[in-house]
């Protein structure tokens, strides 16, 4: 992770709007936990104190909230999570760009916009369709499932992130009052990842869509969601 020393990706944060589909907004958060807790004891150091599972927790969460129909409580645990980085002390409400002051925040509510909108309620349907019952074979069903689960995993992974600058701050910050990496300052340090976080969300969400998808699309064709938690 740019901006964070020691801190990497795992497969969680990929695989965590798909978590969320299958499993849910309880069990999905259960097992990312599990699966992190058991991936430190092989090794894998923890950054944020033993916290590390709760980004993509919160990612699966929301994802799992609003493929369940409850749309309304996904977009206030996201506003939650945005307005609990603004309260922080730490935070950098607006990064300045040329003459202009733009919060940080912008493409955290392009996110939430969409989760709120017809559009995240269309992607859940979508991407949920035919759970009881595969019927389609055709490049289009695909395309379909790939635009749908995109936006669901945009959302999810914007929320991972602000779960993430919560964590920074309040580990990084309010426990050991240190400024992460070689910064001289939070506004700066804030203001690299403001330039940096829209193509690293960008690229997970793609990611997320292209194996997510098609693991959604496998999972139908072979009749195993008669066994999945019930929507």
């Amino acid at each position: 992770m740019l901006g964070i020393p020691g801190a990497t990706f795992r497969a969680g944060d990929f695989l965590a709007p798909l978590y969320g589909i299958v499993l849910g907004p309880l069990l999905g958060p259960l097992a990312i936990a599990i699966g992190t807790i058991v991936g430190f004891s092989t090794g894998a150091p923890p950054v944020f104190l033993g916290l590390d599972f709760l980004p993509s927790a919160s990612c699966a969460a929301i994802v799992g909230l609003v493929t369940r129909r409850r749309q309304v409580e996904s977009s206030i645990l996201n506003s939650v999570l945005i307005l609990v980085f603004l309260l922080l002390p730490f935070t950098s409400i607006f990064i300045s760009v040329g003459n202009y002051l733009v919060p940080y925040v912008w493409l955290h509510l392009v996110g939430l916009a969409l989760l709120v909108s017809p559009i995240g309620r269309r992607a859940a349907e979508e991407v949920t369709a035919g759970w009881r019952g595969f019927r389609e074979n055709a490049p289009s069903y695909f395309l379909g499932h790939f635009w749908a689960y995109l936006v669901l995993a945009f959302a999810g992974t914007m929320a991972q992130h602000m779960m993430g600058g919560i964590l920074t701050q309040l580990v990084v910050g309010i426990n050991f009052h240190q400024i992460p990496g070689k910064y001289h300052s939070w506004q700066d340090f804030w203001t690299f990842i403001f330039w940096v976080y829209p193509v690293e969300r960008s690229i997970i969400a793609l990611v997320a869509a292209l194996l997510g998808s098609a693991s959604i699309l496998a999972l139908k064709a072979s009749g195993l969601t008669h066994r999945l938690p019930s929507l």
